[in-house]
């Protein structure tokens, strides 16, 4: 302890009272002696006086002595002193950061970065505990423990398959020791992929009652890895590099259901990136890299799709070959059935089928009633009950359309043919009309049919003149469309844009789902109803899922594929920037710092022991 430093110099003005306490005890009265008869019995016991002066007079002093004590330690507690010790801040309070990103899981000789790092972290537990997860979003496991706790949740920890984010898991660990003093220990392969600097950071947190240490646990690896996956409803691309100095030949396998659909081999040139396309596998498919390297998280990536891939189109129509029916054949999302009335039980090749267990009816060009070959009456009835029921119906337009009684199921009024030309132009942009975007009138028609679209419903496309020829509505619980272009007035039907606006309004009408919504890299959170929900690796219930592992996760009855897919994460031959780990070995040995500590309290529990003493003395004496 050095000399004591006063916070409140000026309170040693109350020393002031000392003085007087010692000028008062010396000039009080002096006792007068008398003699009174009874003297002679006190020189009877002279000799046993003599005996015990010595402790009279210790025990005046002792009275002196304490009072003088009491004043003395009141008018330091005003100066509020206080002394720098040291003391070991690892008996405090112990923050450890424990990288779990996908590039602690990368192997040297069998062992890995995070065995390392789970290795030392239990080396590093002292006093009360707060453990913290890097991933990408960093999460708190344990707070303020003991040091028992401490070692049982570190030994279930498992690292995860995400990116790295250590600058806010430094944050999180400041904000877990407040004003406390401790120590922050981050172990990792310092692999930062995202978040704020960390050397920033810990410059920030580094003070005089806090201690933020690295241990770095990086390892000699090396890698190729996928990095990449764009999943379409009609095929994949999956791009893959080599992270290393020399080339590699790889193997890329398409399994499904344990066995390879396809499979190319590759020679990858140094840090280089190769693809590879393939036809999108229905339901749950993977890519895998032979051989397996020291990082396998990146070495297989997993594809789901909807449930229902292919949707059911039944074309009604009396046209032996029209380029609608081409277009519609041409779709691998499209499952094609075409009849021509009067029959609609059996299709052009003969096969029997239920017209109305198709997800989308088209009418396009038919023979009206009474007509040869032409519909039967009572086929719009069904048809309409069939979009009542939840179908989804669209009618096509043609040089008798007005003579056809389609009953509830256009989605305009119909009115007198128009024979002019015109443009057809985009009136609202959505999924459909999107491909228009750049080029709103994208085609010409010289004639049409005048009409007004009905209630309720949306217009996608019109003519000059406003006319809507390309409408939307619903039906009860089914869906309805009109398709008011002529396709032997106009040159629509002839252009690439036909058939991808007639997948795309069959996919609209239907509420097909997006391919996309299935494949989900890793470290997203999604909100779910809460249910249980099953991972990779485990089974949980919960509201708000993290997929943090590289798999198939199922729940609300579908599958979902999570990949890491992420390059630098992958990028594990990178050289780490913090200092060797040889030079870091005496991080975990105890580490003391100097505090100051206040000793007000200390001073004023020994003059209340003083006092007390006083109290006792003088009860005792008889004074009180």
């Amino acid at each position: 302890m050095v000399a004591l430093p006063f916070q409140r110099p000026l309170g040693l003005l109350a020393l002031i009272a000392v003085a007087i306490f010692i000028f008062l005890y010396l000039r009080r009265p002096k006792p007068q002696e008398k003699i009174i008869p009874s003297l002679m019995f006190v020189m009877q016991d002279n000799k046993r006086s003599r005996q015990y002066s010595f402790f009279q007079k210790l025990m005046t002093n002792l009275l002196f002595l304490l009072q003088l004590l009491s004043i003395l330690g009141l008018a330091l507690v005003a100066a509020a002193p206080f002394a720098k010790l040291k003391y070991d801040v690892t008996l405090e309070n112990t923050v450890i950061i424990l990288d779990v990103s996908a590039s602690m899981q990368a192997k040297e000789k069998g062992v890995s970065r995070f065995d390392k790092a789970l290795g030392q972290a239990k080396k590093a537990v002292s006093g009360r505990n707060s453990i913290i997860m890097a991933e990408n979003v960093p999460l708190i496991v344990l707070e303020n423990e003991n040091s028992k706790i401490a070692l049982d949740v570190l030994s279930k920890i498992k690292p995860r398959a995400t990116t790295t984010n250590l600058g806010d898991a430094l944050l999180l660990a400041k904000d877990i020791l407040g004003e406390k003093p401790g120590r922050i220990i981050v172990f990792s392969d310092f692999l930062a992929t995202e978040g704020p600097d960390i050397e920033v950071v810990r410059a920030t947190l580094s003070s005089k009652d806090k201690i933020v240490d690295f241990v770095d646990v990086s390892n000699n690896v090396k890698n190729v890895g996928i990095i990449k996956l764009e999943v379409t409803k009609y095929n994949t691309k999956v791009y893959v590099k080599n992270f290393n100095n020399e080339a590699k030949q790889v193997t890329i396998k398409i399994v499904k259901d344990n066995k390879a659909i396809a499979q190319t081999k590759v020679a990858i040139a140094p840090n280089s990136i190769e693809n590879f396309i393939f036809d999108t596998p229905a339901g749950i498919s993977k890519v895998e890299l032979e051989p397996k390297d020291d990082l396998e998280v990146d070495d297989a990536a997993y594809i789901a799709t909807p449930p229902k891939i292919k949707n059911s189109v039944l074309l009604v129509t009396n046209e032996k070959s029209s380029n609608l029916e081409l277009a519609l054949e041409a779709a691998k999302d499209i499952e094609l059935n075409v009849v021509n009335p009067p029959v609609l039980t059996i299709n052009t090749k003969k096969q029997r089928i239920e017209p109305y267990k198709h997800d989308v009816v088209i009418v396009y060009r038919i023979n009206n009633v009474n007509k040869r070959d032409g519909i039967v009456p009572g086929t719009f009835e069904d048809i309409e009950e069939y979009a009542d029921k939840g179908g989804n119906v669209i009618i096509g337009a043609q040089d008798d359309s007005k003579e056809i009684n389609a009953r509830g199921l256009l989605a305009v009024e119909l009115k007198d043919k128009i024979n002019k030309p015109t443009k057809v132009c985009i009136d609202t942009i959505n999924q459909i009309t999107k491909q228009f975007e750049k080029e709103r009138c994208f085609t010409t028609t010289s004639s049409y049919f005048g009409a007004e679209a009905k209630k309720g419903t949306v217009t996608f496309a019109s003519a000059d003149d406003k006319t809507p020829l390309i409408v939307y509505g619903e039906k009860k619980k089914g869906k309805i469309a009109y398709y008011g272009i002529l396709d032997d007035a106009s040159d629509f039907k002839t252009l690439p844009s036909f058939p991808i606006f007639w997948s795309l309004l069959i996919n609209f009408m239907i509420g097909t789902e997006d391919i996309k919504d299935f494949n989900y890299k890793t470290g997203k959170i999604v909100a779910i109803n809460e249910q249980k929900v099953k991972t990779p690796s485990s089974t949980l219930t919960t509201s708000k899922l993290l997929m943090d592992e590289a798999g198939i996760y199922e729940f609300d009855n579908k599958k979902f594929a999570v990949n890491l897919l992420d390059e630098k994460e992958s990028d594990i031959n990178l050289l780490s920037k913090i200092e060797e780990q040889k030079e870091r070995e005496k991080l975990l040995e105890r580490e003391s710092k100097e505090h100051d500590f206040n000793l007000e309290l200390t001073i004023l529990g020994l003059v209340f022991m003083f006092m007390l003493t006083e109290f006792l003395y003088i009860k005792r004496r008889g004074d009180v």
